[in-house]
């Protein structure tokens, strides 16, 4: 990752960072950058696969750990085929989700511990970290109801119970005070243009 810079884009539910992924490649686009926007889990053809099944409503008995096992599976292929590639040619790279998700959703949210979370991804991918994390906090009702608005039926994930998704708005929360210059919080909530503003801030700084 010494070329290029990893940048990631994550939140709760319908926090809308897959429209913000967009309009920052865009904007990185715009000014001569040359950029991947990926998505984790996917972006790959293994990876692809492993999603549709982590997603898939069909199967509600899975559990955190074997979420956890799935994700790193996933992420760990995305690593090596396309996000070290990229960034080896000085290029940018943004995904939508990346470890940090994993801290929250099985870690926190799933009582796995992030600790745990965090020393298996040293052996999944030895420690591969983004240079920059931005976090779009949103409450979960909103961020649910967001979904359902945009589109029909919600995946496996988004149809864990509310107190679940409470577990993880408060996961980013935690997790975004734990090192301020590796995360950065942004009020969800706000207009779509204004949280591009502030993300394009801190990338610009970053970069």
């Amino acid at each position: 990752m010494k070329n290029g810079r990893f940048i990631v884009i994550d939140g709760p539910d319908g926090c809308g960072k897959s429209t913000q992924v967009k309009l920052l490649e865009q904007y990185l686009r715009n000014k001569g950058r040359r950029v991947l926007a990926v998505r984790d889990p996917g972006s790959t053809t293994v990876s692809e696969d492993i999603r549709k099944i982590l997603l898939n409503p069909y199967y509600r008995e899975m559990t955190p750990l074997t979420e956890l096992f799935l994700y790193f599976a996933s992420r760990a292929q995305l690593v090596e085929q396309t996000i070290n590639p990229t960034l080896k040619k000085n290029n940018i790279v943004i995904s939508d989700r990346f470890l940090s998700s994993t801290i929250v959703y099985q870690g926190y949210a799933g009582n796995i511990g992030a600790k745990k979370v965090s020393d298996l991804w040293r052996l999944a991918a030895g420690g591969f970290e983004p240079k920059i994390t931005i976090i779009l906090d949103v409450p979960p009702g909103k961020g649910l109801a967001r979904i359902k608005r945009s589109r029909s039926g919600h995946d496996r994930m988004e149809q864990k119970a509310l107190l679940f998704h409470k577990k993880v708005r408060q996961g980013f929360i935690r997790l975004a005070n734990s090192d301020k210059n590796k995360y950065k919080l942004i009020n969800g909530s706000a207009s779509i243009d204004a949280v591009q503003n502030q993300i394009r801030k801190i990338i610009d700084h970053v970069l």
